[in-house]
């Protein structure tokens, strides 16, 4: 019976809720003690869930939403919306350098906004335009979501959940004009305007849409993104960044790409690489760790522009 409840609910569930369902205070206590059950917030739990397959955003993602269920599970009906980067976690985008501490609800009632309890309220207008439902919870729809959420973030955070919406999700041309005309005083609308102006649904990972902002912000040229490379025997691969100018390929190895570890797979992966150099093609391959040391990046970048004009 809670398994059936928690369900509806995103896997959270009341003290209250367990108790209906014939759990004692001892029960409870036990299944907290000993993890088969986590404390989401005070009155509010869930099932242990296991995570480590996942990516660390993703992982992050999944925790976000069971608060955002454990915080509407306390409100009354029909007073707030989901919002911001909690709406965007229900929507199942990708964020990434985003506070995930505080669940984000937008008024719907008379209620003040604020900071409550770890649940920042705001006092947003909204039309039956700006919301949908998503696993039975009240929120703005993806569109309205992302530009809140850019608007109260970084242009990096704001351009990697604009990449996986734009990839992912069809977003229409008038929807977006009119929510950038309410938001166009908004403070930080000037970031989440040159975010979706950045932003490329061909971008096709975090760790792409991290390297992409970097590569901008340090003056680097616009690369072609997923560009097809052939040779004489046949199809080489698509690569990630592609500086025609430069002659130069940057792709990036993230974090779970070989997480199989397979020698075969590292073996094609070579060989692909060797026939790009083939075609006369300066290659650079950046980690995830590698974005953790930018002017690193860029110099080796840099110097793969200087190879390529020496043999051009």
């Amino acid at each position: 019976m809670l398994k059936l409840v928690a369900d509806r609910q995103g896997g959270a569930f009341s003290r209250g809720q367990a108790s209906e369902c014939g759990y004692t205070p001892d029960q409870i206590r036990d299944r907290l003690a000993d993890g088969r059950w986590e404390r989401i917030r005070y009155g509010q739990y869930a099932e242990a869930v296991e995570l480590s397959h996942l990516a660390p955003w993703d992982q992050q993602g999944v925790r976000h939403q069971r608060l955002v269920h454990a915080v509407m599970n306390s409100m009354r009906p029909g007073t707030v919306a989901v919002s911001h980067q909690s709406a965007l976690a229900l929507h199942g985008t990708p964020l990434w350098g985003v506070d995930l501490a505080e669940v984000h609800l937008n008024r719907l009632d008379r209620h003040r906004g604020g900071r409550i309890a770890g649940v920042r309220h705001h006092r947003g207008k909204l039309t039956a335009a700006d919301l949908t439902v998503v696993n039975g919870l009240t929120v703005t729809t993806l569109p309205r979501a992302l530009l809140e959420m850019a608007c109260t973030s970084s242009f990096e955070a704001a351009v990697i959940s604009a990449d996986a919406a734009r990839r992912d999700h069809p977003i229409s041309v008038d929807d977006l004009q009119r929510l950038l005309e309410v938001t166009e005083f908004w403070p930080g609308s000037a970031t989440a305007r040159a975010a979706w102006r950045f932003s490329d649904p061909m971008s096709e990972s975090v760790g792409e849409s991290r390297l992409r902002v970097l590569m901008h912000n340090h003056g680097l040229p616009a690369p072609v993104l997923q560009a097809a490379f052939a040779d004489a025997d046949g199809f080489v691969g698509r690569v990630d960044f592609y500086f025609a100018d430069e002659q130069t390929v940057v792709e990036f190895d993230g974090l779970l790409k070989y997480a199989a570890g397979t020698s075969d797979s590292l073996i094609r992966e070579k060989l692909r690489e060797d026939r790009l150099r083939a075609l006369g093609l300066q290659v650079v391959r950046i980690t995830w760790a590698d974005l953790d040391h930018p002017a690193r990046v860029i110099a080796r970048i840099h110097q793969a522009f200087a190879r390529s004009r020496r043999t051009a």
